[in-house]
């Protein structure tokens, strides 16, 4: 009996360990990524973009997820998947964009000049995009992709989507203090029965 009770307790220690571990990582990685998103990738060696165009269609859609690692410019080939920073509208503001290395050149002081290009259907039809990226402006290099989870990432990340958490996590908050209210409440009666 003492091994089976001392065996659940320290199983219940563990899983207690493990659930609020978890939930450590979980809440650094928001809070990093909220407030520092440029740190992520070089902290947890991962980080998710949303696809909002359709220069990679068929091969990632609007509204896909693409994962970047780390980015290792020195290893980098043409036809790799890479997201980085450009400014398409030639409006001073930098974008992110996820699309093939076209061609990897040094400038005369040795750094890289990575040219990119969209996907394209007909092998005949490629061509580099407008603009130029340094490996400053490399955020990562394409792991894998997730599809249609980027709808449910932009409307939690939308005013509306954040009150629908907020509310939500109220509500469930309420019901587990009622529930335990509860659960007490008839534990307290025994107690003054058994009392008289």
């Amino acid at each position: 009996m003492d091994n089976k009770k001392t065996s659940k307790k320290v199983f219940r220690w563990i899983r207690s360990i493990l659930f609020f571990l978890v939930v450590g990582i979980l809440l650094s990685y928001i809070v990093i990524e909220a407030f520092f998103p440029s740190q992520t990738v070089k902290i947890y060696g991962f980080k998710p973009y949303v696809v909002l165009t359709q220069s990679m269609e068929p091969e990632i859609n609007v509204d896909d997820v693409v994962v970047v690692t780390r980015p290792d410019t020195e290893t980098l080939e043409e036809g790799d998947i890479i997201t980085f920073l450009a400014d398409i509208n030639n409006d001073g503001v930098k974008n992110i964009v996820t699309h093939y290395v076209y061609s990897i050149e040094e400038d005369s002081s040795g750094d890289l000049e990575i040219r990119t290009r969209r996907h394209y259907e007909d092998p005949d039809d490629i061509s580099p995009d407008p603009w130029l990226v340094t490996e400053e402006d490399v955020l990562g290099e394409y792991l894998f992709t997730v599809p249609n989870i980027g709808v449910i990432i932009r409307f939690l990340q939308s005013p509306f989507g954040l009150a629908a958490i907020t509310v939500n996590a109220l509500i469930i908050g309420a019901v587990v203090v009622l529930l335990k209210g509860e659960k007490k409440t008839p534990e307290n009666k025994d107690d003054v029965q058994s009392s008289q």
